[in-house]
């Protein structure tokens, strides 16, 4: 039997009306699969894709651009995004298994988050306070892939666009949320298709008259050292790294630079860090939704002390003993989901039993 999804429109009308699904899987000589609350949903009554239908596929999402799709069979893996007819954006990631085309396309919300939908009142209310109130400064994001940081960085842009007048510049790859300017005007920036990289949008960043810039990911030692100038120069500056604390992050921030300037480093960051966020998705009690856990830490005195002296073990303490500045730990967050019946403690266990004061 033909599969009689040949259109890439009609497998993306498959999910894009259900909330809880996020990506959409597609390969060749499989069905058609979703990730449904972290649960593979395959579609087998519509048959295994062929070969065929997933060059199609990809052709129909690169808009019939023959130079994109050959520049994909050179490359063998392409990530961008794809606005559906139902205006919702989705972030490819096409790739080649076993010699066929492979997609996953993770489905992005129209609407941003408010804080306060994504987090405990305390902590956005923190961030408000002591984040988005800063002229100047580096503020980061941080855990794994698939734990939708750029979500967050979405709802508190979203809160200076509403609020403040500022420009902002975002240096993306790919732009997934498109932001529409209320009180801010707004640049958004895709590499390759705006700029050639971090580094030449980070260099021309500084002649664009910019109040904030977000940049997607802090990769290499070039984008870390533009960022940190960035921040020391009188901007806002926001960002991700793939770590899952705080006390990682800044280690991992300092390991970009050789060992012989990683001192200086330290102390330009404990100057200019305004503080760092880390996620975790897991599922709620009922699991029919996702629900974050964060960790906050602020740059405050005692913090930038033990940044200046790369003394991460005393960092995490600070975090554990300083909720009356409105920073918390994983672990603290996960307990206060726990005791309102949000979360399942078993769904935590890993946290629960973490030792905070390692790294």
């Amino acid at each position: 039997m033909e599969n009689p999804w040949i259109d890439i429109e009609k497998t993306l009308s498959l999910i894009a009306k259900n909330p809880n699904i996020s990506d959409l899987h597609l390969s060749s000589g499989e069905y058609i699969s979703y990730r449904l609350n972290w649960k593979i949903v395959k579609e087998e009554s519509s048959g295994k894709i062929s070969s065929e239908q997933m060059e199609l596929f990809l052709k129909q999402l690169f808009y019939w651009n023959s130079q994109r799709f050959n520049k994909f069979l050179w490359d063998k893996e392409s990530d961008f995004a794809y606005i559906s007819k139902d205006k919702t954006i989705y972030r490819v990631n096409a790739y080649l298994k076993t010699g066929g085309i492979t997609l996953v396309m993770r489905k992005i919300d129209k609407v941003a988050k408010k804080l306060e939908d994504i987090m405990l009142d305390s902590v956005s209310n923190s961030i408000k306070k002591n984040v988005l109130k800063k002229k100047n400064g580096l503020y980061l994001i941080t855990w794994p892939t698939g734990n939708w940081k750029s979500t967050s960085l979405v709802a508190i842009l979203e809160e200076i666009n509403k609020n403040k007048s500022r420009i902002l510049i975002t240096i993306e790859d790919p732009i997934e949320y498109v932001f529409e300017p209320k009180k801010c005007i707004i640049s958004q920036r895709e590499i390759w298709k705006d700029t050639r990289s971090f580094a030449n949008a980070l260099k021309s960043a500084m002649r664009q008259d910019p109040d904030i810039v977000f940049v997607w990911e802090i990769r290499d030692k070039e984008t870390a050292e533009a960022v940190l100038n960035l921040a020391e120069t009188g901007h806002l500056v926001f960002s991700t790294l793939h770590t899952n604390s705080a006390s990682h992050t800044i280690k991992k921030f300092i390991s970009f630079f050789p060992p012989n300037t990683q001192w200086s480093i330290a102390e330009r960051l404990s100057e200019s860090l305004i503080g760092i966020q880390s996620q975790v998705l897991v599922k709620s009690m009922d699991d029919s939704a996702r629900i974050w856990i964060f960790e906050l830490m602020l740059n405050t005195q005692s913090i930038k002390t033990n940044i200046k002296k790369q003394d991460m073990n005393q960092i995490n303490n600070i975090i554990k003993t300083s909720n009356t500045v409105w920073m918390i730990t994983l672990k603290q967050y996960a307990e206060t989901l726990i005791d309102k019946g949000i979360i399942n403690p078993n769904d935590v266990e890993w946290i629960l039993n973490k030792n905070s004061t390692k790294i």
